[in-house]
């Protein structure tokens, strides 16, 4: 787990390559997990902070606020990992890493529609997108329903090899 989030922040600006399932869900849950204590780090920060307000003080604000600038930080530093390894493993799957293009605008024009056939269509596709990344590698490739150029792929590091 440790060895693809590693991996997850070494290649963070690799586009032309792979990543397995394995590559992409442990970094996704090594994420979850990191959000997780500090939402509970910002949640008992907050209610210290609350009870000292009630109290006429204002001890445990700068508490609260560090864990935001932290929080914002590390969701900052994670825009451009988390593009890539999608990326990638859209290619693995056996789609072109403009796919992921094509959602984020999709889901830009269609995101600010309120319509409720709308939403229903962009879950439909974050559906679609999670299904993408639950296939196995080549999935799309087997199937014949795509082809995309991986003559220029890149080596990088990855559980693929590892038993």
């Amino acid at each position: 787990m440790l060895k693809a989030y590693k991996y997850y922040w070494e290649n963070a600006f690799k586009y032309q390559a792979t990543s397995t399932r394995a590559d992409y869900w442990w970094a996704v849950l090594m994420n979850v997990i990191i959000y997780a204590i500090l939402w509970l780090l910002l949640a008992a920060s907050g209610v210290s902070s609350i009870g000292s307000l009630v109290n006429g003080t204002t001890q445990g604000l700068g508490m609260v606020l560090i864990i935001v600038v932290i929080m914002g930080v590390f969701g900052f530093a994670n825009i451009f990992p988390a593009i890539s390894i999608t990326v990638r493993r859209l290619r693995d799957v056996g789609l072109s890493g403009w796919f992921l293009f094509a959602v984020w605008l999709f889901s830009v024009v269609l995101g600010n529609v309120d319509n409720a056939f709308f939403e229903g269509l962009m879950a439909a596709l974050e559906i679609v997108v999670l299904v993408f990344m639950c296939l196995p590698s080549n999935y799309i490739n087997k199937q014949g329903w795509w082809s995309p150029n991986k003559d220029n792929d890149q080596e990088i590091p990855s559980l693929r090899n590892e038993n």
